[in-house]
């Protein structure tokens, strides 16, 4: 099959099939670019069935841009609390300021303009136009990179800037004219529900008969890639304290951190660091539990420690204060220390009271 046919061939089958077989998501019901963004901001390293119900409240809470841009950042980061990666939300917030701002509120809508708001790359850039505005260009995420060097057997490594610069091109002369937003998702749509990692479902592939990689039945080696990174792992340790009010000390992070605006427990990299501070403030400290939490290339193993608090008073920092255990759940917290707000509350709301009567396993005396 040649290049010209192979192309036509692959517009028809992926976008009958596409058609036939895509799911129904709330975000392919609308045409409004702003609501697109913001699905396409939280689809990033994220799984479509953790992004729909987050997706369904944001547009509940911001229906359209000028609400959200308008709104302070701690309402977007609660909003935000659980779908990780924090440095999203906040791009996405200053990139919505400046559209109201500087453009009138109105979403640029070439891909080359859109690239040039915070946190929009070139495939963000390109699914908006798009989807959006039907503007005739690629997108090449990791799904569309893994069909794509299957179909066309691409043995390049895919690390390479030269690899990813071709497939672009790919993507871009596979383009259609007509609906090239509807082609787009069809690339990502068949990557997604059968074209997996592992176990490819090539037998309900509308495309098999035209890849190299399945005629070979070498799929599962492409793309091919450099030898994954080994995960570092850290352990880390937090401190719950808590005062006879049923109120825990919490810190809000500096603005410019990884955890930039959201509230957090006291947190350490050292247990020996942990256990310094909280011997002027806690008595009778204690497990409370043990999180796991992934964090882009590390493996984080939080120990979380609680104690009751032995001073009247305490050295006063900026961002740090005393909140009721009831209303933690309306900060913005991120994941791994919101599952320590939730075990709280929990215990709070059975009356079990957080200095239950249960033995536990005393780590320090002070």
């Amino acid at each position: 099959m040649n290049v010209f046919f192979k192309r036509q061939y692959l517009r028809k089958k992926l976008r009958q099939w596409y058609h036939l077989h895509k799911r129904d998501l709330p975000w392919r019901k609308t045409l409004d670019p702003y609501k697109i963004w913001t699905s396409e901001i939280m689809l990033q390293q994220t799984q479509v069935a953790t992004v729909i119900p987050y997706y369904q409240k944001w547009v509940k809470t911001f229906p359209k841009l000028e609400t959200f841009a308008k709104a302070p950042l701690s309402k977007v980061l609660k909003l935000w609390a659980g779908l990780g990666y924090y440095r999203r939300a906040r791009m996405f917030h200053k990139a919505a300021q400046y559209v109201k701002k500087n453009l009138g509120g109105k979403i640029p809508g070439k891909m080359e303009e859109l690239r040039k708001l915070p946190g929009i790359g070139r495939y963000t850039a390109g699914a908006i136009a798009s989807i959006a505005y039907n503007e005739t260009v690629p997108v090449l995420d990791g799904n569309v990179i893994r069909i794509l060097t299957r179909i066309f057997g691409i043995s390049q490594n895919i690390d390479r800037p030269a690899t990813i610069g071709k497939l672009w091109k790919i993507a871009e002369t596979l383009l259609p004219k007509k609906n090239p937003g509807d082609f787009n998702q069809a690339l990502m749509e068949l990557g997604a529900t059968l074209c997996f990692s592992l176990n490819p479902e090539c037998s309900r592939c509308p495309v098999r008969t035209s890849c190299i990689a399945h005629k070979k039945r070498r799929e599962i080696f492409y793309p091919v890639r450099s030898k994954r990174e080994k995960y570092e792992k850290i352990l880390m340790t937090a401190l719950v304290v808590q005062n006879k009010k049923l109120e825990v000390f919490i810190e809000k992070q500096p603005e410019q951190g990884r955890w930039g605006g959201l509230w957090m427990f006291p947190f350490w990299t050292r247990k020996e660091d942990m256990l310094r501070a909280s011997s002027k403030i806690c008595c009778q400290l204690r497990h409370f539990l043990t999180l796991q939490h992934a964090f882009t290339k590390y493996r984080i193993r939080l120990e979380v420690y609680r104690g009751d608090f032995k001073k009247k008073g305490i050295q006063r920092r900026r961002n740090w204060r005393w909140i009721s255990i009831r209303t933690l759940k309306d900060l913005a917290i991120p994941s791994p220390h919101r599952k320590i707000a939730e075990k709280l509350s929990l215990e709070n709301s059975l009356e079990s009271g957080l200095f239950s009567p249960k033995k536990t396993a005393s780590v320090n005396n002070f």
